[in-house]
């Protein structure tokens, strides 16, 4: 049974309890009202019957007569009957075979009035003191039209419930394929995507803001899952990429070194070379390890961070010609020295110093190193094409580059795994950029 249905079969039986105890609710107050309007009728017919029977003598002629023409519409004299103090019947018609007794006739003088109800009739007993002495008035109504009238309203009742039942179920399917339309559609979306078209978003014309969110979650995860397939993708071809140069120069190399005889320090060189890389080759796999999360343990020793800034402006100044300052504003110079590796770490600032001299096109960088709140920060500062604000969030992102910065070589991993080193180190890594220009800001 699918969804829709059992909600309809749920509404269903919550409206047959509900309409159950209405009914019952109904019935027995019903019922009650009707029995209790019976014996106050009663009451009055057994007074009028007193007055018939016992103040014959103490009433003018005119009076009995009135008497006698409403007891005659109200009650037949087979439905009175009056009994003396010794229980011996001193009026009325009623048949003897009445299921009365001593005691019912006791109970009425004890309390003065009294009912008594049985499958055919109901009874009022009245005590009346008379001149003439003491006695006790009973009158009978049928209980049939009293029963037919309770029988109507349990057929009615039953009627309704059994319409409403049936309505309900009707309107709920009816209210059910309303409801459910937008998810039955969005479920037909779903199926006609295949690996081709599987990251297209879901769009719904008509939908209910619950379903509206579905979608919208729906088709954030399958955006989110396409991006998780494109850096995959990009992340195996850069892997080959990287890969397949140490490899070509590995193969190269040993293909030379087997042209010709070699002399030892020829045979010495070539294995260094081999080694380098080798070396080249394993640092490769490492960052890319790094890069994709697989590897997060790696040695650590105390190092100072100047001696890795000036060791990679050594390198970045030899190689791109370019001027970068440095302004060092640390009193305390144990601030300067952290726990960290110190060939992952400069690869990391390296990366930073690198794409401020890429994008500034060699202009000058500054290099500033400050004491916040005890602990170090090292802001790297260029005067660069800068990155645009909607892009900030991003742009630590595996293999995304911003759209001002297509001109230039680049694959989009430097900030990304710069990012990875700097959280494995516990380094808060904050970019502020505009227009022009970008800031870095490394809090240790």
């Amino acid at each position: 049974m699918n969804l829709k249905n059992r909600l309809s079969v749920y509404a269903a039986f919550i409206f047959g309890v509900i309409i159950l105890i209405a009914s019952t609710i109904i019935y027995v107050s019903f019922y009650t009202k009707m029995e209790s309007q019976e014996f106050r009728n009663l009451e009055n017919k057994t007074l009028l019957s007193a007055l018939f029977y016992l103040e014959k003598d103490e009433v003018s002629f005119i009076e009995h007569e009135s008497i006698k023409n409403q007891l005659q519409k109200n009650i037949s004299k087979s439905n009175i009957l009056v009994v003396d103090s010794l229980n011996r019947r001193y009026d009325g018609l009623m048949e003897d075979e009445a299921p009365m007794s001593s005691d019912f006739f006791d109970l009425v003088r004890k309390q003065n009035i009294a009912q008594l109800k049985t499958d055919s009739f109901f009874y009022n007993g009245l005590f009346y003191h008379d001149n003439e002495g003491d006695f006790v008035i009973v009158t009978r109504a049928s209980t049939a039209e009293f029963h037919d009238q309770m029988q109507l309203l349990l057929h009615i009742l039953l009627a309704v419930s059994l319409i409403g039942l049936i309505l309900i179920l009707i309107f709920s399917q009816f209210l059910g394929n309303i409801a459910y339309d937008p998810i039955l559609k969005m479920i037909s979306e779903i199926k006609k995507r295949d690996n081709q078209n599987f990251n297209e978003p879901i769009v719904l014309n008509k939908s209910y803001q619950e379903v509206q969110e579905l979608v919208d979650t729906y088709n954030h995860f399958v955006e989110k899952l396409s991006q998780t397939f494109s850096i995959q993708k990009n992340f195996i071809d850069y892997v080959s990429h990287e890969l397949r140069t140490p490899l070509a120069a590995i193969l190269g190399t040993l293909e030379v070194s087997k042209q010709k005889p070699r002399t030892v320090a020829e045979h010495e060189l070539i294995s260094l070379q081999l080694k380098r890389y080798t070396e080249d080759l394993r640092d490769t796999i490492d960052h890319m390890m790094i890069l994709s999360g697989a590897k997060t343990n790696f040695e650590t020793k105390k190092i100072r961070i100047d001696e890795v800034l000036w060791e990679i402006i050594e390198q970045v100044t030899l190689v791109h010609h370019v001027q970068i300052n440095v302004d060092i504003q640390v009193a305390d110079t144990d601030l300067l020295k952290v726990e960290a590796n110190d060939k992952l770490l400069q690869l990391a600032i390296q990366n930073i110093v690198l794409n401020a001299v890429k994008y500034s096109d060699n202009q000058p960088v500054e290099i500033r190193l400050k004491s916040q709140g005890g602990k170090l920060l090292v802001e790297i500062v260029d005067q660069g094409i800068g990155i645009l604000p909607a892009e900030l969030i991003r742009v630590t992102d595996n293999f995304y580059r911003g759209e001002n910065a297509q001109e230039y070589n680049g694959k989009g991993i430097g900030l990304s795994l710069a990012n990875v080193i700097f959280t494995l180190h516990h380094i808060h890594m904050h970019i502020r950029s505009g227009s022009q220009g970008t800031i870095v800001s490394l809090q240790f």
